[in-house]
């Protein structure tokens, strides 16, 4: 689990987007 893509690890990239979807979920049904 050490491959990654360019210079920014998966993980890195999942929790961004996970955490930008829930922040747009909440803004939506806030």
């Amino acid at each position: 689990m050490t491959d990654t893509t360019g210079r920014i690890p998966l993980w890195l990239i999942g929790t961004l987007t996970g955490t930008l979807v829930i922040g747009l979920i909440g803004l939506f049904f806030y």
